[in-house]
């Protein structure tokens, strides 16, 4: 019986015990450090290092201090020798036929995630650009997909072209270990889509004045050269990142003011530093303990995120150093005797691109009346910004709240995404077929040995997945009746046997287990160095008396009366949903 399944079944206690004993195997045999000993680079640190984060992320460790670092190498939960690239199998099954056949959106349209929001589906991406970029792809020896003659697709030479993820400069390939790639953000959990990760980014988005990001007219600055409003990390930019990005910015703004309202005489740059730790951490809190347990809607779980975040044990009994009863924040760091790093097989699991929509209805906050439907073509990249002007900042909110995003299972990638042409030097491509080309071009084990590396049961047919027989029939047809050769992602979208209220299977939920607890075990600004000296007593109310929805409320006051009845902001805001009370419930 998995971890996943103890949750469901057992009562709080034991399914946080089981939970955290599933961890404690995952982290004692699926971490993975990819430098080998003597390969981690040197770097010098600042004297401000100490006590705020650090614009490229280092010296959060001040004993390997490029750990967690912008570009260094991903790390891995599988063992190395499962990690070589299959050169042989790399087409086969041909990543278009696989999305063509399973992943692809119907005529029918989008399948919905009923018990969710548009903004769930913003959020997730807001935050997989603060954890991992693997950076521009190299097009100069591209993959090559076999595609048929009438494909649009096809570059006029009966494939389509898929650009290379960028080669590890920093690795010598002939070492007979598998290959290796580096994230371009830092890898701790810093608002760093919002705080880039360079110093150079930073300054540029500081108004270096009262601690404050720069906002005009509260939105914004626009790149005059892209269109794209300028920010932290603006790849893949379409409107949902649009209005997350915007009040974020607008919330370190808000927290800048409380502090030099307490502070009067800081300076700009401690206002800043400090304003940026208390963001970053109400970010992780919300994603812990709101965003989590949305996608996730089960009680037990609710429970255990909070657990997770704070603790089972009332503040007042003596911590005991244990993080499933005590919590994560303000407890010990933890690296399990493994450098933090996020990991491919982490990128493999947060494929989630089944959760947007091609198109959602526009919205007017007062009277709920549609006033217009956009085209996720027409508000992506430069897009954003136009929209955004056009329709404001709270009726956007307002219309992501009362719209559903798409289900992560078969046959619900946008359509948009499946005909793609913004790839530079690719022509179009189909980013589902991509998706899958990544994990095997990275080493990605398929769907059985990933189970079976990650502690999970193989399964042994088709059937066993999914209860759908139907799809399951589809399944066998496209992958040849070879369960081995199943891709991870097409077998985590068609995981079948799930809880209620569970957005994804069994697949993705246990690297979840062991990943989202070490984002916040291994960061001394999450453990250590989480209290009052470094973040002020004013800072951790801030964190423990807000979330999601108080955010949203304190940028757009305007939006709290539609937001009475919504106890969880990323559940659809048309429904009255009793399910927990923050106010009652203070962590």
């Amino acid at each position: 019986m998995s971890a996943y399944t103890k949750w469901w079944i057992f009562g709080p206690l034991i399914g946080l015990l089981a939970l955290a004993n599933i961890r404690c195997q995952l982290f004692e045999n699926n971490l993975f450090d990819t430098y080998a000993e003597g390969e981690w680079p040197e770097v010098t640190c600042g004297p401000d290092d100490a006590v705020y984060r650090s614009a490229d992320g280092r010296c959060n460790d001040m004993d390997i201090k490029a750990m967690g670092m912008a570009g260094m190498r991903m790390g891995r939960n599988i063992q190395e020798d499962l990690n070589h690239q299959d050169t042989e199998n790399l087409m086969v099954p041909n990543p278009r036929d696989v999305s063509k056949e399973l992943l692809t959106r119907t005529e029918e349209g989008v399948k919905e995630v009923p018990f969710l929001n548009y903004l769930a589906a913003s959020w997730i991406q807001f935050m997989i650009h603060d954890w991992f970029e693997h950076g521009k792809r190299d097009h100069s020896n591209p993959m090559q997909v076999p595609v048929a003659e009438d494909d649009v697709h096809n570059m006029g030479e009966g494939h389509m072209n898929v650009g290379r993820t960028k080669a590890d400069p920093s690795k010598d390939v002939n070492d007979g270990r598998p290959a290796t790639f580096l994230n371009e953000n830092t890898a701790w959990w810093d608002g760093s889509q919002l705080y880039g990760s360079d110093q150079e980014t930073q300054n540029s988005l500081r108004s270096f004045e009262d601690g404050k990001m720069t906002v005009v007219d509260g939105r914004l600055p626009i790149d005059p050269a892209t269109g794209i409003s300028m920010t932290g990390f603006s790849e893949n930019w379409w409107i949902g990142l649009e209005i997350m990005h915007t009040l974020f910015v607008l919330e370190h703004n808000k927290i800048a003011d409380m502090l030099a309202a307490s502070y009067p005489e800081w300076e700009d740059e401690r206002l800043f530093q400090t304003a940026r730790l208390i963001n970053a951490a109400e970010m992780a809190k919300i994603h812990t303990v709101d965003w989590t347990p949305a996608i996730l809607k089960n009680d037990i779980l609710r429970d255990g995120m909070f657990a997770n975040w704070r603790g089972l044990l009332p503040s007042w009994v003596p911590r005991l150093g244990d993080p499933a009863t005590d919590g994560i924040m303000g407890g010990k760091t933890h690296l399990e005797g493994v450098p933090f790093s996020l990991t491919e097989e982490f990128t493999a699991v947060y494929r989630m691109h089944p959760l947007l929509r091609d198109d959602f209805p526009l919205r007017d906050y007062v009277t709920d009346e549609i006033i217009g439907e956009s085209q996720l073509e027409e508000h992506s990249f430069a897009g954003a910004a136009g929209i955004h002007e056009e329709v404001g900042l709270t009726n956007l909110f307002y219309s992501f709240g009362r719209t559903k995003p798409g289900l992560l299972v078969l046959n619900n990638f946008p359509t948009f995404l499946t005909n793609f042409n913004r790839e530079p030097g690719g022509g179009v491509v189909d980013l589902a077929a991509v998706d899958i080309l990544r994990d095997r071009e990275r080493g990605i084990p398929r769907y059985n040995e990933f189970r079976r590396q990650i502690g999970l049961k193989a399964v042994n047919d088709f059937t066993d997945i999914t209860p759908d027989v139907e799809q399951a029939e589809r399944l066998r047809a496209v992958y040849n009746d070879d369960i081995e050769a199943l891709d991870v992602m097409v077998g985590s979208f068609a995981e079948g046997y799930r809880p209620p209220g569970y957005g994804f299977g069994e697949t993705s939920f246990q690297i979840f287990i062991a990943m989202a607890s070490r984002r916040l075990m291994a960061d001394r600004f999450y453990t250590v160095d989480y209290r009052p000296e470094i973040y002020t007593q004013e800072g951790l109310d801030w964190i423990d008396d807000n979330n999601f929805q108080s955010v949203v409320i304190r940028n757009m006051p305007e939006l709290a009366g539609r937001l009475e009845n919504v106890e969880n902001a990323f559940f659809p805001w048309d429904e009255e949903n009793e399910w927990y009370d923050l106010k009652v419930r203070k962590l």
